[in-house]
């Protein structure tokens, strides 16, 4: 069947475009969702219209994603995932579980395909990947892939620090048990005295 694209479909065709397609993918995937229609006398006369609308799409898709990838750039995320004694990881990071993770940040629908990880990841560390946005936008962000519960102990050490910087001690428990020693320390100091005399 000879269809006219009336939007983009990436791998397939660009808005505008004439192009014969196979019945069944027209009948159940184009035509359905508006991406294409019958190549009629009508349609074919309103080529130029739907060129130039795409065009002002794109241009407007295109800018609207520079302006994520200039404030997603350089953006660095963790991801906790669980490790074998090995320190290798039980199953993979993909390109689904940094697009889940982009989405949060963006509020975005970003498909895990934009995620131009290559192989998944079996290791931790630090990892950069780029996201591809729209066509020729990209942006580079750091992925980290630690240990389960390292957040959680990152978080556990700032309080300790914070809590010693302010001159606070931990807790309560910490300090009973040092002056009981030293009162202890000194109680064996006086006993030995009174033995050797």
């Amino acid at each position: 069947m000879k269809v006219i694209f009336l939007e983009d479909v990436p791998g397939t065709a660009e808005a505008g475009e004439v192009k014969e397609v196979k019945n069944g993918f027209a009948r159940n995937f184009l035509l359905p969702r508006e991406l294409a229609a019958p190549a009629t006398k009508n349609q074919l006369q309103r080529l130029n219209i739907i060129e130039k609308g795409a065009q002002q799409k794109r241009l407007k898709l295109s800018d609207d994603a520079r302006v994520v990838a200039g404030a997603l750039d350089g953006t660095a995320i963790t991801i906790e995932v669980r490790v074998g004694p090995t320190g290798r990881l039980f199953g993979a990071v993909t390109g689904r579980h940094i697009a889940d993770e982009v989405n949060k940040l963006t509020d975005r629908d970003l498909d895990h395909h934009s995620i131009l990880l290559g192989d998944a990841i079996h290791d931790p560390g630090d990892y950069d990947v780029k996201v591809r946005l729209y066509r020729d936008v990209t942006a580079q962000i750091k992925v980290s892939v630690v240990p389960e519960g390292y957040l959680e102990e990152q978080a556990q050490k700032a309080a300790a620090v914070t809590a010693l910087s302010e001159g606070q001690p931990e807790s309560a428990t910490d300090e009973a048990p040092a002056e009981a020693s030293i009162a202890e320390s000194g109680a064996d100091d006086e006993a030995a005295e009174a033995e050797h005399s």
